[in-house]
């Protein structure tokens, strides 16, 4: 079955395993810091289990030019759950390999026991309400601005810490893309005890998925990462996979 992006926003929000976007997609993204492309950020999402079990996947790779100086690979991926129409990290697993700083972190989310377990943690941190890794706090934000919220706070893994993240709408404006003119709700969030600061640009006409992140470092640099492109994508059973740009 073919998904087509739909261009209608609806009145009513739909359960999440009935959204088609949380039936599966693909996304590429260009990587760029201060102007200069980087590499490129390819994101798989596959729903498993009649949409109870999501996985979620994000491979970055040097490309052009920088390929030839640099051969850092990094893989992050998140095993989220579906209960009560509610996004439950399970695991989250990062790796930076092929360069001169290899990393491995793993993140369990035990949420009947509310403990998160760390790697390099020697015990269990507490786990609280709204607290994801950095792959599935993004789709509990697409979830939250399909349900009309325009402010959030997030406690965030990522491959070291637990980090709150708050969210809160700025403006909404015209985004030109290769996918048209797309309605974008911006977001920004910046740090309490420092001055780097993120922005999202998350498209209506795509389920809010973010077609542009930025993070502003405190020196001033600007790490970008922008939708170049996208896939609807449906998964069944037997591991095969079809869908449209």
């Amino acid at each position: 079955m073919r998904w087509r992006l739909s261009f209608i926003l609806l009145i009513f929000v739909p359960p999440l395993h009935a959204n088609p976007l949380f039936s599966g997609f693909t996304a590429d993204y260009e990587v760029s810091k201060n102007g200069t492309i980087l590499g490129e950020s390819h994101r798989r999402l596959i729903s498993r289990e009649h949409g109870k079990i999501l996985n979620y996947a994000s491979t970055t790779i040097p490309t052009g030019i920088i390929s030839l100086f640099v051969s850092d690979k990094f893989m992050e991926h998140s095993v989220v759950e579906i209960s009560k129409n509610t996004i439950l990290p399970k695991k989250y697993e990062y790796q930076r390999t092929g360069g001169k700083k290899e990393i491995t972190f793993k993140a369990t989310f035990d949420w009947r026991k509310k403990r998160i377990q760390m790697t390099g943690h020697n015990s269990p941190e507490e786990l609280k309400p709204d607290t994801h890794d950095l792959l599935s706090f993004q789709l509990a934000l697409m979830k939250g601005l399909m349900n009309g919220q325009r402010s959030f706070q997030f406690q965030v893994v990522d491959h070291k810490r637990i980090q709150t993240q708050t969210l809160k709408y700025t403006r909404q404006e015209k985004v030109k893309t290769s996918m048209g003119i797309l309605n974008v709700l911006q977001l920004d969030h910046r740090a309490e005890k420092s001055q780097y600061h993120f922005t999202f640009w998350c498209a209506q006409e795509l389920h809010y998925l973010p077609i542009k992140i930025t993070k502003t470092e405190q020196d001033g640099d600007i790490i970008q990462l922008k939708l170049k492109r996208f896939n609807k994508t449906r998964l069944d059973f037997n591991g095969d996979s079809n869908g449209n740009h």
